[in-house]
């Protein structure tokens, strides 16, 4: 017990010193070409917007008093909040699957990627609210969905899931791949949930937290859907692997090249089973990440695809490396 205290001593003094850190040079930094555009969505709040939906710019609504104080560090300071709470969530998910060192580990490997802690933890883009939604989904998900849907508090927590998920959406659309991973999971390893109501409640709620994006794109003749269609589209290109070692070297470098690495030969150690982790919690781990890493290196092979799509799910893998 006093050994395990000792790493969660060890997590806070990470998530002060990191914060500190990532406060200055968001206070310090002028703000990117990204960042002024998304400070309009702050500037004219809307149901949804024509790239990405609401969230990023509430959030600088939110911190920046409705735009009372408007600098660098205001502007900036939900990405600081949040990098700070994701620490302590990655060292939760480490510890959910293996023990407190495995968690504190992880956390150090999360602040060590150029993704998590400045693109998602510095700059105010629609990845710093999903960031922190992605990962609390899929710690409360390796917590429930494993057990048996039956028990009662089990169902409620997964309640919570859809919440969290359907934010996660309106922070950016690729979130919906958590519940594709969780519907793999079910449909494969754990059908007794497809018997439970809670399921069904819970997809609900994120349909309905997510309705925002629906009457805005609606309300403008689904223009941004048509984008984000178009962008994805393949049929008519032919392979380029340009685009392709593009985006693989772009992982790698904004994941940090120790991390994607050691994530790679955590995976292997896994289908292994030398990890020694609950079968059912790894399995759902690996079904809610690697879905959308996948899918873009495919499209990668025939578009120009942007590294930081595929982050989120490299994110969540940090603490089988950390394991």
């Amino acid at each position: 017990m006093i050994k395990d205290r000792k790493y969660v001593i060890y997590v806070l003094y990470l998530i002060v010193i990191s914060t500190l850190v990532r406060a200055l040079l968001a206070a310090f930094l002028e703000l990117g070409n990204d960042e002024v555009y998304y400070r309009l969505y702050a500037l004219y709040p809307d149901w949804s917007h024509f790239d990405h939906p609401l969230m990023v710019g509430l959030l600088m609504q939110i911190t920046t008093f409705d735009l009372l104080f408007q600098s660098e560090f205001f502007l900036r300071l939900g990405s600081v909040i949040i990098g700070a709470i994701n620490i302590w969530i990655i060292f939760n998910i480490g510890k959910v699957l293996k023990d407190y060192r495995s968690g504190y580990y992880s956390a150090l490997l999360y602040v060590a990627s150029l993704y998590s802690s400045i693109i998602t933890g510095v700059f105010i883009l629609p990845d710093t609210p999903q960031s922190l939604f992605w990962l609390w989904a899929i710690l409360l998900m390796i917590k429930i969905v494993p057990r048996c849907p039956r028990l009662p508090v089990v169902g409620l927590n997964m309640l919570k899931v859809g919440i969290v998920i359907g934010l996660g959406i309106l922070s950016k659309y690729t979130t919906i791949f958590l519940w594709f991973g969780i519907g793999l999971y079910i449909l494969i390893y754990n059908r007794e949930w497809l018997k439970s109501k809670w399921l069904y409640i819970s997809i609900f709620i994120s349909i309905v937290i997510a309705l925002p994006i629906l009457i805005w794109n609606i309300q403008n003749n689904f223009i941004s859907i048509s984008f984000h269609s178009n962008r994805v589209d393949v049929s008519g290109y032919s392979i380029d692997l340009d685009y392709f070692f593009t985006e693989l070297i772009g992982e790698i470098l904004y994941n940090n090249p120790i991390n994607y690495f050691l994530i790679i030969i955590a995976l292997f150690v896994a289908s292994k089973g030398g990890l020694k982790i609950e079968k059912g919690q790894l399995r759902l781990l690996v079904l809610s990440s690697l879905p959308l890493v996948i899918t873009f290196l495919i499209f990668s092979l025939f578009r120009r695809t942007l590294p930081h799509w595929t982050a989120p799910g490299i994110t969540s893998l940090i603490p089988l490396a950390g394991i």
